[in-house]
């Protein structure tokens, strides 16, 4: 009976979830919560997580308060109790690209995922883009798998504002060298020793 009653929960939740988004559907205004990115699935062996990337809808209307561009939350795949999971914001107009990478330092050593963003930057000195890769970890504890997001580590400065476009202060183009996760990848490579 009580497997039964789980079933009937986990379905009752996601009626609700469904219900709750139709009502979102049908409101004059835009849900406040959209998909920056699509879900992504981190995996470790055999643990898997889904990575999900909720942009705020309402950055627009909220006034003087800082408000994220997007979330990023994990759920467990096949886990006997679901759960959404918060782990970091993004910062930045839209995710150019998710992708992960396996540190074979000793240091090091582990799972990661790298999420790029991309975002215009226009002002009195360069008008372009700037690429961040933000660096979250692929943490497996026991049975479970995580995300995690360590605010105090400090970032790689060769992979933060990257600007690609044209420097009006020096009249000269600027070319991003890690714009993508290929050069990013090979960039980490160099750093894994």
């Amino acid at each position: 009976m009580k497997k039964y009653s789980k079933i009937f929960e986990v379905c009752g939740a996601f009626a609700l979830g469904i219900g709750m988004l139709g009502s979102n559907v049908l409101a004059d205004d835009l849900p406040s919560i959209g998909e920056m990115h699509p879900p992504v699935v981190a995996s470790v062996g055999e643990k898997k997580v889904t990575v999900f990337f909720l942009k705020n809808n309402l950055k627009d209307k909220v006034q003087d308060e800082h408000v994220a561009d997007a979330e990023i939350f994990y759920s467990p795949i096949n886990s006997a109790k679901p759960s959404l999971n918060y782990v970091w914001k993004v910062e930045g107009d839209q995710i150019a690209s998710v992708f992960f990478y396996d540190w074979k330092s000793s240091g090091r050593a582990g799972k990661s995922m790298y999420v790029l963003t991309k975002s215009k930057l226009s002002n009195s000195g360069f008008e372009g883009v700037t690429y961040s890769a933000m660096e979250l970890s692929i943490i497996k504890n026991g049975d479970s798998l995580s995300v995690a997001f360590f605010s105090g580590d400090p970032s790689d400065p060769v992979l933060q504002n990257c600007n690609e476009g044209r420097d009006l202060a020096m009249g000269k183009n600027l070319v991003c060298a890690y714009k993508d996760a290929g050069s990013i990848k090979k960039y980490l490579a160099t750093q894994d020793k």
